[in-house]
């Protein structure tokens, strides 16, 4: 297992920039079976990665235009280009040369950089602040671009062995940024989840629990994948190493991908739901405990039937909306909107009962008759606004079980019989 495998004298380093005490790395038995199986492990996440990135590019609507969708399948492709050329280099197919070291470095580099743009890019879906999320990726990509800068000014001399001084600070530097891009991956992941949990599950969209328990786990297999990397650097051949990197970041790319098929389908999960209120069923209660109890609920729900009656109005088309009266084309907002205030009124309207009670008068009505003349009919006796005896006889009923309101908190009086019909 230690003996060099398939010894080849033409093998050597060329081309600029190699000095002439250089030699090569032994690459052993151990090395290449290792290297075959993480290989192996590589193209099936690759081959799963394609089939979960053609379908969301399929399901796209514009994939040309979608950040998200070039994202994945850039750093698809730039994980397969590296572990391929580094596998042919172990194989003693690609030699050593500064060409191999800065193509390896330069995939690395990018590899780093848009996964965790695709990180980003799921958090700036969830939070509200356009201009904090700017901030969140233009401050990550300068971060990561400034570790990936000394990075070239540090591994690539090593790795041409210029002298033991840049050898010994590549091993430290090298272990270094491997734990910054673990922290700075945990700290993106983190955020994500609290945005989550401020911004939709305490809002009421309980929903949205399924997507944070689920992030909980999965972050801990994709904080493994950095673990697994920085454990692999013991391994005497660096080459064998790196060979981790393409894998640990596809784990983490169909991580990605599974959770925007996640965030998609619990978005649209209930959205389809028939009805006004279709999206007032997101919402539990127990979201508004802490911000008003019932009444707040209760103006949510309100809120989201009037804007979802106000979006199906505007549906129409303009030959519809031409014929409609001014009052229907026009929608109010019922949320204040900027500086404006809103002013709330109560208006309480109360009836006094009659403690005469007359007999109903008999009213008539004349009407014109189509053949000319007139006509008077008599109109039939109806229940006042007061309650009165000949309202409640009609149906059956006594005065008391009128569901008037002055009835039912006025006490109780005794009538004669002949006040009762």
């Amino acid at each position: 297992m230690d003996t060099e495998f398939r010894h080849d004298p033409k093998f050597i380093a060329w081309g600029p920039f190699i000095p002439s005490h250089y030699r090569n790395e032994e690459i052993t038995v151990a090395d290449i079976i290792i290297a075959t199986i993480v290989w192996g492990l590589t193209c099936v996440f690759s081959i799963l990665a394609c089939y979960i990135g053609y379908g969301q590019t399929k399901g796209s609507r514009y994939p040309w235009r979608s950040t998200y969708v070039w994202l994945i399948w850039l750093e698809l492709v730039v994980c397969f280009v590296m572990g391929l050329e580094c596998y042919l280099h172990l194989m003693k197919f690609i030699r050593p040369s500064f060409a191999f070291y800065f193509t390896i470095l330069f995939w690395w580099c990018i590899q780093v950089q848009l996964l965790l743009q695709i990180i980003i890019n799921r958090i700036r879906v969830i939070v509200p602040d356009r201009k904090l999320s700017r901030h969140i990726m233009w401050g990550t990509a300068f971060i990561v671009t400034a570790i990936n800068i000394s990075v070239f000014n540090i591994w690539i001399p090593a790795r041409l062995q210029i002298n033991h001084k840049y050898i010994h600070i590549n091993e430290i530097w090298d272990r270094i940024e491997k734990v910054l891009y673990l922290i700075l991956d945990a700290l993106l992941n983190g955020y994500f989840l609290k945005t989550v949990k401020a911004n939709l599950i305490n809002n009421g969209l309980q929903k949205y629990n399924k997507l944070l328990r689920f992030n909980q786990r999965i972050i801990v297999v994709s904080l493994l994948m950095d673990v697994m990397i920085i454990v692999a650097m013991s391994i005497p051949n660096s080459f064998v190493y790196i060979q981790f990197h393409p894998l640990a970041y596809l784990v983490k790319l169909n991580i990605e991908m599974t959770m925007a098929n996640l965030i998609k389908r619990i978005a649209v999960s209930k959205a389809r739901r028939p009805g006004h209120a279709s999206v007032a069923h997101e919402y539990n209660s127990e979201g508004f405990t802490n911000s008003g109890g019932t009444a707040a609920r209760l103006q949510r729900n309100s809120y989201i039937e009037l804007t979802t009656k106000a979006a199906k109005k505007n549906r129409l088309s303009n030959s519809q909306s031409s014929t409609l009266p001014i009052d229907e084309e026009r929608h109010i907002s019922f949320v204040p909107t900027g500086t404006q205030i809103k002013k709330t009124e109560e208006i309480v309207i109360t009836s006094d009962p009659n403690p005469e009670w007359p007999a109903p008068v008999r009213e008539k009505e004349i009407i014109l008759k189509k053949n000319g003349g007139f006509k008077e009919i008599e109109i039939p006796d109806t229940k006042s606004l007061d309650g009165t005896d000949s309202a409640a006889s009609s149906v059956g009923r006594r005065r008391d079980d009128s569901d008037d309101e002055a009835v039912l908190v006025s006490p109780p009086q005794r009538y004669s019989k002949d006040q009762k019909r």
